[in-house]
Formats: structure tokens, sequence, C-alpha cells
């Protein structure tokens, strides 16, 4: 999740949150992926309270999120995937109209949602065990937590706003505390895009820098120092989101100048190759592993999008009962997830 995809999710949330009164959803279904994957959404815990993220524990467990921006009571709904593949509704933290949950991560038995609350950092932790919601400790003196990535049990790294740039923080203990690693240097008007760790040392990070361009950083020692991968055409590019990492190895969406494409790099952003490319207006993408992902969006006419992807073959999912554009993705080690404003579903990739 990042402040591209995010902004493109309201845009979709509130085109089709207006409309979706009155309509009449079946029940869920997990599909078994063949060809053509059939996938059948069910109805959200509220319609008037749109979903906006999901997360999938390394176990399984997964849960969905929204917030309103309307002073409408709800103001957040939760819901969460027990193991039996019933959703069932989640008591969440109260929040008010500035709250939004920007981005997620998991790891074996928890997540934390992150993002901005009264113009500061926000840190809501999902435990799998009790399947609960809580409010985690927020770092101070930044506006809005960008992105996040677990990397072990608890252990999850962060990209907040700052007033001068970028802030780095890590946490070991699920968001009880963090401590502050240093900042990545890049000018105060670059917006984050993606962040994905893969130890406590490993890290990639992308922005949109002030030309419209992607740049990308990496550090080897936890956040301390990190260099630039520069002389790549990753600078063309007008977006890098949703970096699934494993070792050195990643997989992100990537918006060229002629539409989407599912790059890899095997070397922390040294080099990019094409995967596969998508069609349509593409928002978020998850991996059970990197040969085996979830993406979905949006056709042109707006019309859902969800497909799976295998060793760089993109099978379009045949979807039912799902009304609107999916606006999130995540997976487990074997379940994965979308959502749309008002829609639940469940696959196997």
């Amino acid at each position: 999740m990042n402040r591209v995809s995010a902004h493109v999710r309201s845009l979709v949330r509130t085109a089709v949150v207006c409309s979706v009164a009155g309509v009449v959803l079946a029940s869920c279904a997990t599909s078994t992926v063949t060809k053509s994957p059939r996938v059948s959404g069910l109805p959200a815990i509220s319609i008037s309270v749109p979903l906006s993220s999901v997360a999938c524990t390394t176990d399984n467990s997964c849960v969905a999120l929204g917030t309103s921006n309307l002073d409408v009571s709800p103001t957040s709904v939760g819901e969460y995937r027990s193991a039996n593949g019933r959703w069932s509704p989640l008591t969440v933290p109260s929040a008010d109209t500035s709250t939004y949950i920007q981005a997620s991560s998991c790891w074996s038995s928890g997540c934390l949602f992150v993002g901005s609350q009264s113009n500061a950092d926000l840190v809501w932790r999902y435990s799998a065990t009790t399947h609960t919601i809580s409010v985690a400790t927020a770092p101070t003196g930044a506006s809005g937590v960008e992105a996040i990535s677990c990397y072990g049990s608890s252990a999850c790294a962060i990209l907040d706003s700052a007033k001068t740039n970028p802030r780095f923080l890590v946490t070991e203990n699920g968001g009880a505390t963090w401590s502050p690693v240093g900042s990545i240097g890049v000018p105060s008007q670059d917006s984050v895009t993606s962040l994905a760790c893969t130890s406590h040392l490993k890290c990639i990070a992308s922005f949109l820098n002030a030309s419209n361009g992607i740049v990308v950083y990496v550090t080897a020692d936890g956040g301390t120092t990190w260099t630039a991968r520069t002389g790549l055409s990753t600078v063309t590019w007008s977006a890098l989101t949703s970096l699934n990492c494993a070792r050195t190895e990643c997989v992100g969406l990537a918006k060229l100048s002629f539409g989407w494409r599912i790059m890899r790099t095997l070397n922390l952003g040294k080099k990019w190759s094409k995967v596969a490319s998508l069609r349509g207006s593409i928002l978020t993408l998850a991996c059970t592993t990197l040969e085996r992902c979830v993406v979905g969006g949006m056709t042109g006419s707006s019309s859902p999008w969800l497909a799976v992807v295998t060793s760089g073959s993109v099978s379009p999912a045949k979807l039912r009962y799902v009304p609107s554009p999916i606006a999130d993705v995540a997976c487990g080690s074997k379940i994965c997830a979308a959502i749309g404003v008002t829609t639940v579903m469940t696959l196997r990739p």
C-alpha cells in the first residue's frame, strides 16, 4: 500500500460507494485456481463504511478494515476470515473522519495496520489468536505512516512523513515501541510508493520524485545507510507499488507510459525485467511465493478485475457478485483475500 495506490483507491471508492445500496450478493466461495479461476464475493459487514485494506498473516488468517471520511456512524469497520472460511465481524478501535488506513503487513500471528489520524501517525495491531484489533503505540513527530513491511515475528519497519524527509523506524515488539534508525535522505517533496524488508538488515524502498519518476533506495545495514539505485529505467516509471521480496529477489507493479507491468529484480533493484504486462488500471498485488501472485484493480470501463499470476502467466478470474473494482489484495502462505469497497472474497492462487 502506498500513497499512489491509496489515491487511486479513494477515487474508486468514491465512484462506487453511492451506487451499492440494494445490491444483493451471494455467499462467498473459495476457488481452486484453474486456467480461468472462479471467484465469488460476499457482501461486507457494512456498506456504509467502505473497505480499504486487507491483510493476511503467513498462517492464513485474513482481516479487512475500512474507515469513513464522512460524518456518519460507524466510522470504522472490520471483519476477519476464520479457519472455516467464514467472514465474521471484528470490533475495531474508534475513529474519526481524519482516520485513514494506508498500508498493512503481517507475520505468522498478527498484523500491523498503519496510516494517519488527526495529522499524526496511526498504528493498529491485529491478533490472529484472539481476533482483536487494538491501538498500538504510534511514533510521534510525523503526519502519517506511508509504508510498512514486517520481516519477522512482531518485527516491522515503517516509513512515515516527517517535515524534512521520510523517517525509517523499526519495532521488534509489534508496535509497542519504535526505534528511529534514520532518514533515507530523499527530498521532502518525494512521496513513498512502497517498502519491503527481507530481514532486519535488508530493505528496498521506492519514491515518486518531483519529476514524476521513480527512484529506488536500498539498505543492507538495517536502515543506517541507504544507497540509491541510479542510472536505471525506473526514472521513466510513474509508479512502483506492492513490492514483495524474498532475500534479494522482488516483484512489484510498475506503471510505464504504455500501461502496467509486473516487474522483477533479482538483486534488490540493480536491474529489473518484465514478468507480465497487465490490462486496465492495476491497483495492488500480493504473493504467496514470488512465482504465485494475485493482482487486482479495474478495467478501462471501471469493472472489477482480478487475476492469478503463475510464473509470468496471467489468468483473469471469472468474478461473480463483485460489483466494484478490487481495492486491495493480500496473501498468506496458501490463502489470498481481495476486497472491493463492499465485498470480500478469497482464493487459492
